[in-house]
Order: structure tokens, then C-alpha cells, then sequence
């Protein structure tokens, strides 16, 4: 790997370990998988784009460790009571939710969690993605989009 590379990676290191830090929500998690990352991306020797290789093994190795330690929903939505009917309306509309975002893209996802959750404007999802702005409001908007069809569509269906 050419020296230009290596800077590079070492530059944009805090948008790696951010990246990583959306999806595990654990510093020492966060750190082990950045390395490993780095670590594999540097021992590819030609590499037309280092940062995209990196992010990608990156996103992988999240994902490994996430499905290692058996990371999913609750397999059964809860049960409404007759207390706090409101709040467990709510509740189970959280966890339908939930669902729905877990059928789209991994993309997508990210980018959702990353400006809902996290606080991320577009630009720096941009970055932290590898794509451009537009991009990253288009994918956003789909992502919602198709939520709130789900939503209507799951509403209609338990009205009764």
C-alpha cells in the first residue's frame, strides 16, 4: 500500500470509528473492529481506492460481531393490556417500526439511524458513506417513504 494510502486511512480514522460506532454502540467493540479493518486494508498491496475498501471491510466486520452475539428483534410483539392502553399502543407500533426498518437495504439503514439517531447532517453522512449528498438525501427519503406507506398500511390493518 502507497504511502498516500496509508495517510489517507489514518486521516479519516474518526469517520471509520464513527461508522462503527453507529452500529455497535460500544467503544471497545468499536475500536477492535477499526483495527481489524485497517489491519486487512493494509495488507492489500493495489487497492484503487483504499477508504472504500476499508469502509466496506468495516461494515462487515460489525455486522460479524453483531450476528455473533445474536443481535435481533423481539421475535413476538407485545401483547395489549387494558393498563397504559396508549402507551402500549405505542409500544407496539415502536417494535412494527422496528420490523419494517430491518427489510430495507443496510444502507439505507445506516443512513437513517445516522441522521435520526445519531444527529448526523447529510454532508457528514456523505462523507462517512463515500457518496454524495444528494445521494444520501435521495436513499433518506426513500427510506422514509416507504416506512410511512408500512405505517398507513399497518394502522389500516389494526384500526379495528
Amino acid at each position: 500500500m502507497r504511502e498516500k494510502d496509508k495517510q489517507q486511512l489514518a486521516e479519516r480514522y474518526l469517520d471509520l470509528y464513527r461508522m462503527a460506532f453507529v452500529l455497535l454502540r460500544n467503544e471497545t467493540d468499536t475500536e477492535d473492529c477499526v483495527q481489524e479493518a485497517l489491519a486487512v486494508t493494509m495488507a492489500h498491496t493495489f487497492l484503487l481506492d483504499p477508504y472504500q475498501y476499508c469502509t466496506k471491510v468495516l461494515h462487515n466486520q460489525c455486522y460479524q460481531l453483531l450476528r455473533r452475539r445474536g443481535y435481533s428483534l423481539p421475535k413476538e410483539l407485545p401483547e395489549l393490556s387494558e393498563n397504559n392502553e396508549d402507551n402500549k399502543l405505542y409500544e407496539y407500533r415502536l417494535v412494527q417500526l422496528a420490523r419494517l426498518k430491518e427489510q430495507l437495504p443496510e444502507r439505507v439503514i445506516n443512513i437513517i439511524d445516522m441522521y435520526y439517531r445519531d444527529g448526523y447532517t447529510l454532508a457528514q453522512i456523505a462523507s462517512i458513506q463515500g457518496i454524495s449528498e444528494s445521494m444520501v438525501k435521495k436513499l433518506l427519503n426513500k427510506g422514509k417513504m416507504r416506512l410511512q406507506k408500512q405505517m398507513i398500511e399497518f394502522d389500516k390493518k389494526n384500526k379495528n
